[in-house]
C-alpha cells in the first residue's frame, strides 16, 4: 500500500540557514509534503519575529512545491498527531544534536506512538552552521551570507539599516 506521507521539520529557525535548507531541500525529495514547523521557546530571545521568520522561511522555500512553512504551537508531538504527520525530521551536525535529538525523539514517540523521528546527519558542506553561530556573527558585523539564503541576507542588512 502506498501512503501520502507528510514530514515535519521543526525548529526556531532564528534565522534559517543552509544547512537548514539542506535537511529540508533532502527531505522534500523523500515525502510527498513537507512541513517546515516554527516553534517558539518561551525562554529565548529571538533576533527575528515570528512573523519575520515565518516570511523568510516561505521566501526560501519557495521554489520547493510540496514544502510549506507554519508559525506552531504547544508539542511538536500533538502537532503531528493532530496534522495527520507521522514522521518528525531533525537535522544533526554532531554528538551534542544526536544525544538531544534521540531523547527528544523517545519522548514525541512517547506521547505520539504514530510518529517516527528520522534523525538525519547535515551535509558535510554545512555540517557546522547553526543559527547561533550566524546571529554571533550577524551581531559583530561580519558577513553571514555564506551561511544563509539569500532572502535572510538581505532581510538583516535592511534592519540593519533602520536600526
Amino acid at each position: 500500500m502506498i501512503e501520502y506521507m507528510k514530514a515535519l521539520i521543526t525548529g526556531s529557525f532564528d534565522p534559517i540557514t543552509l544547512g537548514h535548507m539542506d535537511i529540508i531541500k533532502r527531505t522534500a525529495a523523500l515525502f510527498d509534503e513537507v512541513i517546515v514547523g516554527i516553534f517558539t521557546n518561551s525562554s529565548k530571545r529571538y533576533l527575528i519575529s515570528e512573523d519575520d521568520r515565518l516570511a523568510l522561511i516561505k521566501e526560501a522555500v519557495k521554489d520547493l512545491e510540496n514544502v510549506k512553512a507554519e508559525l506552531c504551537s504547544g508539542l511538536v508531538s500533538s502537532y503531528a498527531r493532530d496534522h495527520g504527520i507521522r514522521v518528525i525530521v531533525k537535522g544533526i551536525r554532531n554528538v551534542r544534536d544526536y544525544d538531544y535529538e534521540l531523547e527528544m525523539a523517545g519522548v514525541n514517540r512517547m506521547l505520539c506512538q504514530s510518529c517516527e523521528t528520522l534523525l538525519m546527519p547535515a551535509s558535510p558542506s554545512v555540517q557546522l552552521y547553526s543559527s547561533t553561530m550566524v546571529r554571533i556573527l550577524y551581531q559583530n558585523g561580519d558577513d553571514i551570507s555564506a551561511y544563509v539564503p539569500e532572502c535572510v541576507t538581505k532581510f538583516l542588512n535592511k534592519t540593519k539599516t533602520t536600526q
